[in-house]
């Protein structure tokens, strides 16, 4: 039997091992500061709804055509 050559697969094998390792180093993500558990900083949030009572809806009418009886 003739010698293989493998360096097609090394090759491959190896570029899957480098963009593994680049996923990794960048969803890995690094010294991130996360927030003290418990005593973190509120938040208040005030909402306007503008004028006291809402506006009125407008008058719609549909009037819907009968359809014409089959021959």
């Amino acid at each position: 039997m003739s010698d293989r050559n493998n360096n097609g697969l090394y090759f491959i094998v190896g570029g899957l091992v480098v963009v593994v390792a680049l996923l990794f180093f960048f969803l890995a993500g690094g010294d991130a500061e996360m927030p003290a558990a418990g005593g973190g900083d509120s938040t208040e949030v005030n909402v306007d709804a503008g004028g006291g009572e809402p506006a009125e809806a407008p008058d719609v009418s549909v009037e819907a055509e009968s359809p014409e009886p089959a021959n």
